[in-house]
């Protein structure tokens, strides 16, 4: 397939990655996931190193889920930045009547992306280093002598790094939604034989389900999030974080998907309309050559069977739009989404009505 994007502007995660893949000769997922995605389990191997091992199972076992997401983080922030947003723009530009405005709208939209993510990122590692520095109380509980111990800053630490890889996967999702939406504002084209069945806005669920499976993957630190919430007392501020946070995956798929199948169906109609003047137009022709068949030379004739063969032609279009499918789904999204949304439910199921039991 290449490298992709080579005109795009790439986030400092992939142009790092780059550069370690150049020196290692590795594939760049690899590359990222052997180095960069380490740093969460050095960080990890030291904090239990300096707490002794003085940590419980339960915490062991949500600190380990929640710490495969920026081990994986790196790698998925390269893909999506490299292979699925140019990808995303090219195959765009395709259907456009105007490519130049999709590949300004898509550069634009990458420059953000690249050199914005710190509007994002800043805050939201802010806000998880300040909500693991609130439940302060649990980690005294196993032992961790507050903010003297080196075991608890190396934690912040862990919590910074968990905070900048997922704050650009939230970044990308943001930016994934508004270049979407930019993009259904130009003048798209619907191609009825499009290989994907679809129009070609097979391209739209692609970058959408990609997107909301780069936020997803963050629901693997929930169960640590119960974990601190429960015994920091903070359980129904978790509750409502989870539940905002299913509902913005839901989100970063539904409302581009939505809008762009909107967008697909006003030009559709359009098509349609254009085909269905023209065929009546053509009828009216026909019938006045009918009538003037008895007068009229050979080349009437011919032009009375042009005339219909016209008119089926732009009957057999009339059908192909008629016929198309314009929302983005197809079963591998859909059943990518599911799972996507799955995944944080699951853990709130385990902890609310599991955890009473046990």
């Amino acid at each position: 397939m290449g490298q992709q994007g080579g005109t795009l502007s790439r986030i400092w995660v992939t142009r790092l990655i780059d550069r370690i893949q150049d020196r290692l000769g590795l594939p760049p997922l690899v590359s990222g996931t052997l180095t960069l995605g380490m740093v969460p389990v050095f960080l990890t191997a030291l904090f239990f190193v300096l707490a002794e091992g003085r940590m419980p199972r339960d915490f062991l076992i949500a600190h380990l889920l929640a710490m495969g997401v920026p081990v994986i983080g790196p790698a998925a922030i390269w893909y999506w930045d490299v292979r699925v947003f140019p990808t995303f723009v090219e195959e765009s530009a395709d259907l456009a009547t105007n490519p130049t405005a999709v590949q300004r709208t898509g550069e634009q939209y990458k420059r953000i992306f690249t050199t914005r993510s710190w509007y994002f990122v800043v805050p939201w590692t802010a806000l998880i280093v300040g909500l693991v520095g609130l439940n302060i109380g649990y980690f005294e509980t196993v032992g961790i002598e507050g903010f003297s111990d080196p075991a608890l800053w190396t934690y912040l630490l862990f919590a910074v790094w968990w905070g900048l890889i997922t704050g650009i996967g939230f970044h990308g999702a943001v930016t994934a939604v508004r270049t979407i939406r930019a993009v259904g504002e130009l003048d798209l084209q619907i191609e009825p034989l499009h290989p994907d069945g679809l129009g070609g806005l097979s391209m739209i669920g692609h970058l959408a389900i990609w997107t909301t499976m780069l936020i997803s993957v963050g629901s693997l630190a929930l169960p640590l999030a119960f974990l601190l919430g429960t015994e920091g007392g903070y359980r129904a501020v978790v509750y409502l974080a989870v539940g905002i946070y299913v509902v913005a995956i839901g989100v970063s798929f539904v409302y581009p998907t939505v809008y762009v199948n909107r967008r697909a169906r006003a030009i559709q109609e359009q098509e349609l309309e254009n085909r269905r003047r023209k065929i009546r137009q053509l009828q009216r022709q026909a019938a006045n050559l009918e009538e003037s068949d008895g007068t009229t030379d050979d080349t009437g004739t011919l032009d009375e069977v042009a005339t219909r063969l016209e008119m089926q032609r732009l009957r057999d279009e009339f059908n192909e739009y008629d016929s198309v499918s314009l929302y983005p789904l197809s079963v591998g999204i859909i059943v990518r989404l599911i799972s996507s949304l799955l995944l944080p439910i699951f853990f709130t199921f385990v902890d609310v009505f599991l955890g009473r039991l046990l």
